[in-house]
Formats: C-alpha cells, structure tokens, sequence
C-alpha cells in the first residue's frame, strides 16, 4: 500500500498487506505544506484521508528575464543560481519575502556546481531562514532579483518544525490514536529519510539550545582525573575551572600541566588512582555534565572516547561546531580534531607510554607526542574508541575557529612523524602547502612495485578518450602499468581509428560488443585484466601531476585498505569529489561540490587524506583479489548508478577501510561521455537503481559512521553544507566491533578484518 498524490510513493512497500482504517491526518495541511488542496485515497484499501493535504508545487510566474533558479528542500536554507546573460561579471543579488516583510538579501557570489560549464560558476547563493519559521505553520516566500523579478521556482511554500514531521505529529493537539500515531510515525521516518531538513551553521546557537544532551541519570563511571594544559595564563585557567561546577560529582583529582611536558601531571593522576584522564586546555570549558557523560563511554570496554565540541562566541553564545566523525587514524594524522573533548582510560595510556623509546621519554612527553603516542597503541592493540554525537568541550573564543586556521605545532609535526615512522618505516611527513597546521604523511611504495591494470571503458567520444589515455601513457610517473580500453560499440570512424593506433602501442582494446552497462563491462575489463592491483578510469578523466598513481597505491598497500579514491575536480578547477557521504537523501552524494581546489573544506577536510565509507569509481584503485571475492560490481541492481557506492560499502563489510587522498588530483569532467540521464527509459533505470539502494543500505538503520548524524542530508545544503533538523542520532559509536578476525590478501598479506 502506498500513500498517493504526492507525486512520487511516501513509503513504498511499507504496508503492503495492512488493513488501514481511516487515517487521522487532520494535521495535513501543515504537514505537506504545499500551494494545493487534496483528500486523496489511499491505493488499494477503499479508504480515505481525513482532512485536507498540502502538496508541494511549483508556481507558474513570470519567470526573470536573468537566468535563475532557486530550491528549496523543506528545511531552513534555500539555495540556487542567478547570473546576468548581459553581464556576466555581475553578481545579482536577491531578495526573500514574506508578504511585505523582508528576510534578508543575499548576493549571488559562490561557485555552484549548476554553472560549472559556463565562463564563471561564481553566481550561487545559499540562504539561511529564519529560525522563528521552524514553528510547523505554513509560510509562503517570495525570492526575487535585484529587478524585481520572481526566480524561476518562486514562490516556495515551508511547512517545517525543528524535531521533523515525527515531532509535530507528536506534539499537534489533536492526537492520534495509538494506532495511527504509530502508522504516521513510519510514514514520517521514511519521509525523514527520503527528505531530510536542514538549517545552516549560522543558527548553531538555537540549535545547540534546542537538542542539548538529555541529563544522563547516572554517576560518572569510575575515578576520572582532569589534566589541566596551560601555559600559566590565570584568567583562561580561571575559565576552565569554573566550568567545573557544572560537573555534579567533581574529578577525583585535577593537575596542571604545561603543554610541552605533560608527564609529571600524568603520572600524579595515574598514581592517585584515577582510571581515566579528561584532557582540558586553559582557557576551554566542560558543557554541563559532561564528566558523566565522557565517563560512560568507557562503560563498555572502550580503550578511550570523544564528543563533539564547538567555541565560545564573543557574548558566551554556542558557535563553529566541529563535528566529528568515528575514530579515523588518517584524519587525525592530517589534523586533530579528536582529542578536545576526549577521555583516556589508564589502560590506554600506560600502553601508549610503553611505546615510546627510552630515548623520547626519560622527563620530558609534550602533548602532541602523548596523542600521538595514544594513537599508535589504538592502532596496534585494536582497541576500541567510542564518539559520542553531542557537543560537550566548548573551545575558547581565542582558540582557532578550524584546524586550518591552527598555528603551526613544530612538536606535532615531530609527533606525527614518529607515529608515522612507527606505522612504517620510510613514511614522510610534511606540511600541507598553504595549510602549514595541517600534516601529510607520503607512506612508503614496495621495492618492487604492484602491477597496475588500469581500465577505461569508452564509446566514441575521441577528444575525451584520447586526454585521458594520453595522460595515463606520457604523463603518469608509474612504470608497472597495463592500460585496458573497453570498446562498447564505438562507430566514430577516427575513434576506431585511434584504438588501432592504441593496439600498436601497447594498450590493450577489448571489444565490448553489448548494451551500455558499466557495471558489466568493468566486471568483463577485470577478468583479462593482469594487474594485482585493478584502476577503474572514466574516459573524460585527465591527468594533471605525474604522481597521481603512486599516491594511490602507496596507500593502498597499507594494512587493512581495501580501495583508494582521488580527489576529481571540473575543469574549471572546482571539486567534483571529495569522497562519498552515503544517505544524502536516502541516497548517496559527493563531497565537496561547493568548493575549490584549494578551499580548506570543512574542518580542513578538502586538503587531508581521511577514511570514508565510499569513494567515486571515476577513479577508484582496488586490489584484484578483493574484487574478484566480492564478484566485483553489480551487474543486475545497478548497470550504470551507485555500483560504486554498493561496491565500497561491501568491502567496508569485509572489514577493509577506504581512503580518500587529497594528494592525488585528477580533472573528471563528469558524465560528459553519457550524458545526464534525461531519456524517459533511462529515468526509468535511474529510478529503479535509486530504490534499489535504499531498499539494501538506506533501509537498513545503518548510518555512515564517517559522517556525523547531526550534518545534513539533503542535496540542497550538501554534505556539511548545515544542521540536520532534528540530529538522526544521539547513540555513541564505535569505529569497530569488538569481534576481530584476519582477512588474507591473495600474495598472501594479512589485514586486522573489522567486522562492522
């Protein structure tokens, strides 16, 4: 059974089967929230909403004679485009009413990813509603230009609530039978799912306010010491110690340290009995309770744990929250962002010093070589580490807004090359051009390096074929490398051609004589393939830096990496992918749309190598046997969309992690072989392949531990583009389970399998 009228099923194949007496939907014409008026049946039951229903729809109005277009996902941020064809340079600025009342006004002056293919793609904007409009009434705005013309898809109608459309059919006064309350509820988590609502960063205060942790009902879990890292400054210490009132138990001991030697002060609290240690720098502050709430993170055997933190505004107010995904050695190595707000067990820490050489710890351990140090022994020991999804350590005002902005640390610097060194031997650390406080670690390549076999499946399209094969024979530094070309049914007479030419020089061209289905034709590419090691390459990539490929495999010879993926821009220079966020609406979506080459990113994330759940297939490094155990990519749930996603999430399955580097840089001109999917039959496809990964990944309650549960998920914001509205989560999570076993390479290798 579905619920009809809205354009597309509510909840597909939710209450198939189900008898279901008259709904009660008189909230409807706030839930839906729409321009038109319908009571609609529900499909197959003979049954009848009650109440009237709200659809969304898109006016029909005199549309701006600039081009435009502006979206709206059903949350608190609209965005779109708006450029002027006899102005280019211009930079149109806009205006959103309600009624005679104004919101703001906005100029259209950040890269969007809709004009990437226009002489300038600087002409986005992206506009943050007033929260007051949270309040599951209906509100109708209007966005106009600088002309006062309406953009095309003005007016939009919002119906939102901040705890989602669960939440007001909860608190609505007229309530629901228990029955129907729990139907709703469903329809409500699948509509959650498929659109999810966001706000942007700028409401952070309201919404910090607005989903603060719960008061945990028990006493903090054994004898936590607090090690206070100050450099002597008594007002930050001052500051930091009186947020000690908010702890209703106090620490069982507290002693300073300063930052370059923290050893006497560790070793005082592992003395006096304490079997866990809060780190707090002067100057930061403990949220309420939040020696209780850090304290039950170790309840379950965690080794050590974290929560989010955010930083003091100006007058006191929440601000700049940094929320973290599950522990990942790789972003912590780039920059660290775990450790305010971290709990250590003594455990733990006794491991970590054991670790380090007599000749590195005899007096003196500063605090970068202790987190480090730290790091090393989770590594080793498989130890668990437990994040809380709550904002609990508020960072000083002066403290630097994201890692990026950090002073450089010559002491982390030295820390990070020791755990790296310790990792393996012959890693180099250095600094990220122009973000001197973020780290790179250049992993060492096996003397004798892995046969590559990379594979670029085409059909005509020389001009783009011919960039890419060019690139990979004369401009990638890599001598073991096997280059196969899949022809799927090219007719263009030079493109044929040139694979002729190809065949002569060495590259291997495989006739693929078949219907378009990529996950086939790679699957097919894989089985003549020689390689150990299996690159699968768009034709409309190109290479830009000779060492792209070494990049790759140096980490993908790391233990326990099961796939590697690169950092792929547009043309004109901005990020097409930034690694792969799973669930943006119900779906998956790149990282990084909105962003230039070297824009930090989100926690500097757009310029440090990092873990992600998945990692686009336009250029994707995997081992062959790991491909060939998995039956590769699939060939009948997705031919063309989301294999690449399916297929990452399967090796995480294995227990196999995948990196995303910022140091192997590409030009992926996206689609541009194929086209967009605008066909009715491929529509069609798209949507069955759509539905077919919600029903595996979406459906299952499974979230990408990778990405936060309290970032958005809708398109229109992106990945780390505002606040989920409400946050999908407040469990604790774990970057592994307690059970470990061995997964067995084909040469022979072992990597620690995560079962996840």
């Amino acid at each position: 059974m579905r619920l009809v009228g809205a354009g597309r099923p509510v909840s597909p194949q939710c209450w198939r089967g189900r008898s279901i007496p008259r709904l009660w939907c008189t909230t409807a014409p706030k839930l839906a929230g729409g321009c038109k008026t319908h009571q609609r049946p529900v499909a197959n039951s003979g049954y009848w909403l009650a109440g009237d229903l709200h659809l969304p729809t898109t006016p029909s109005k005199e549309h701006a004679p600039i081009a435009s277009q502006v979206w709206h996902s059903g949350g608190l941020r609209i965005g779109g485009w708006s450029w002027d064809p006899d102005a280019p340079q211009r930079h149109v600025h806009i205006t959103v009413r309600e009624g005679s009342r104004v919101l703001g006004q906005v100029a259209c002056d950040t890269h969007h990813q809709a004009l990437v293919y226009r002489a300038t793609s600087d002409h986005g904007f992206s506009f943050d509603l007033p929260w007051e409009l949270a309040d599951g009434k209906l509100h109708t705005l209007d966005i106009e230009n600088d002309l006062g013309h309406t953009l095309s898809g003005s007016p939009i109608t919002l119906c939102c609530w901040h705890d989602g459309l669960e939440g007001l059919l909860k608190q609505h006064e007229h309530a629901p039978t228990e029955q129907n309350l729990a139907l709703l509820t469903q329809v409500a988590a699948d509509q959650a799912l498929r659109l999810p609502k966001s706000a942007g960063f700028h409401h952070y205060p309201q919404w910090f306010e607005r989903f603060q942790p719960a008061t945990p009902d028990h006493q903090p879990q054994g004898r936590i010491g607090l090690l206070l890292i100050s450099q002597g400054d008594a007002t930050l210490e001052a500051a930091s110690l009186a947020s000690l009132k908010n702890q209703p138990t106090a620490p069982h001991k507290l002693t300073k340290a300063a930052p370059s030697d923290v050893l006497p002060a560790l070793k005082q609290l592992l003395e006096a009995g304490c079997t866990a240690v809060v780190p707090l720098v002067a100057g930061d502050r403990l949220g309420s309770y939040a020696l209780q709430h850090l304290g039950a993170l170790l309840a379950d055997g965690s080794a050590w744990g974290y929560a989010d933190c955010d930083r003091d505004g100006p007058q006191g107010e929440r601000s700049l929250p940094w929320m973290k995904p599950v522990w990942d050695l790789d972003l912590f190595i780039g920059a660290d962002i775990f450790t305010p707000g971290a709990i250590f067990g003594a455990a733990i820490i006794d491991k970590a010093l054991a670790l380090l050489p007599a000749t590195d710890a005899p007096q003196t351990l500063d605090w970068h070589h202790l987190s480090a140090a730290i790091a090393l022994a989770t590594e080793t020991s498989q130890a668990v580490v437990t994040h809380l999804p709550h904002a609990l350590y508020h960072r000083s005002q002066f403290a630097a807004a994201s890692p990026e902005q950090a002073e450089p640390s010559a002491q982390r610097l030295h820390a990070i090359a020791w755990l790296s060194e310790s990792l393996a031997t012959g890693a180099n650390v250095t600094q990220v051009p122009n973000f001197p406080a973020l780290l790179r670690t250049q992993w060492p390549l096996p003397a004798t390096l892995p046969r590559v076999s990379l594979i670029v499946p085409t059909r005509d399209q020389l001009g783009l074929l011919r960039a890419c094969i060019e690139g990979l024979l004369t401009a990638t530094d890599y001598p073991e490398l096997e280059i196969i070309v899949v022809d799927n049914q090219s007719s263009d007479p030079q493109t044929l051609t040139y694979l002729e030419q190809l065949s002569e020089r060495g590259v291997r061209v495989l006739p693929y004589p078949h219907p378009f289905n990529y996950s086939a034709i790679n699957n097919y590419a894989v089985t003549h393939a020689t390689g150990e090691l299996i690159g699968l390459i768009n034709n409309d990539i190109e290479i830009i830096e000779a060492g792209w490929l070494k990049e790759m495999v140096s980490q993908l010879v790391r233990p326990n990496v099961g796939a590697v993926g690169a950092k792929l821009l547009w043309p004109n220079r901005m990020v097409q992918h930034g690694g792969v966020v799973v669930g943006v609406n119900g779906l998956a979506a790149h990282t990084g749309n909105n962003l230039e080459q070297r824009d930090p990113g989100y926690l500097g994330m757009n310029q440090i190598t990092r873990r992600q759940s998945a990692v686009t297939a336009a250029c994707l490094l995997l081992r062959k046997s790991v491909f060939d155990e998995l039956e590769g990519l699939d060939e009948q749930a997705f031919p063309v969309a989301f294999n690449d996603v399916d297929l990452c999430l399967r090796i995480r399955q294995q227990g196999l992690n995948l990196i995303w580097t910022a140091f192997a840089e590409l030009i992926h001109a996206e689609s541009a072989s194929r086209g967009k999917d605008q066909t009715p039959e491929k529509r069609a496809r798209g949507q069955r392949e759509q539905q077919g990964f919600i029903e595996r990944w979406s459906q299952s309650g499974q979230s990408d531990p990778y990405y936060h549960p309290a970032l958005s998920l809708d398109y229109l914001s992106g990945p780390y583009g505002g606040l989920a509205m409400p946050p999908r989560s407040y469990t604790p999570r774990n970057h592994r389970e307690r059970v470990h076993n061995h997964h067995q390479y084909a040469d022979g290798t072992f990597a620690i399998k995560e079962t996840l």
